[in-house]
């Protein structure tokens, strides 16, 4: 079987262990509500750079394999046959969607588009561009969030795995999903 072939995979959205899932949902509802805005953004930043230094020490071919890695925590099933590149350009649309979101959450406005795990994917041919464009977002990111006041205010939207997040918990949801996929990088590297 070749590492494009990611077929015998469960499909993308398919999710995660309905155990799992309540477990990270409680964790970010915990988070979001008993950590500092200000300490949830200096992770977000800290884990985002640390996926950053980790794919900039890549040649970009080695960058670009796809490796199948065994299914760790906060990661479902289609997502192991990924490159180091493939996760950062999934970490650039996820945060970039939140992001879109924080303000409109904030201020009481609904939201009307789903988000859809199937959407949030990235694509094979993902390449070393994703390493500036993750640094970028992180800079617009965390702009973004110290000039908002009381995350927890306003209204909510929903996840497709956690059900209603207001801002706060998607910040924090935000600052698990880097902390995951900077994990998910690492495990990578250790199968190039």
């Amino acid at each position: 079987m070749s590492d494009q072939d990611d077929d015998w995979l469960a499909p993308p959205g398919a999710g995660i262990p309905w155990l799992e899932r309540n477990a990270l949902g409680a964790g970010i509802r915990v988070a979001a509500r008993f950590v500092a805005k200000d300490r949830l953004t200096d992770m977000f930043r800290r884990e985002a750079l640390q996926a950053i230094r980790l794919a900039s020490a890549l040649p970009p071919e080695r960058g670009r394999k796809r490796v199948l890695i065994p299914r760790m925590r906060g990661i479902e099933d289609s997502s192991r046959n990924w490159s180091v590149y493939m996760a950062l350009e999934h970490l650039v649309i996820v945060n970039s969607t939140v992001a879109a979101m924080l303000p409109r959450l904030y201020s009481g406005r609904e939201i009307s588009t789903e988000i859809r795990i199937e959407e949030v994917k990235p694509v094979p041919e993902a390449g070393p561009e994703q390493i500036d464009d993750l640094g970028a977002l992180v800079e617009r990111y965390t702009d973004l969030v110290d000039k908002l006041g009381n995350l927890r205010a306003g209204s909510t939207h929903p996840h497709p795995w956690f059900g209603p997040l207001n801002a706060a918990q998607w910040h924090a949801l935000a600052t698990v999903h880097n902390s995951t996929h900077r994990r998910h990088i690492e495990r990578i590297l250790k199968q190039l």
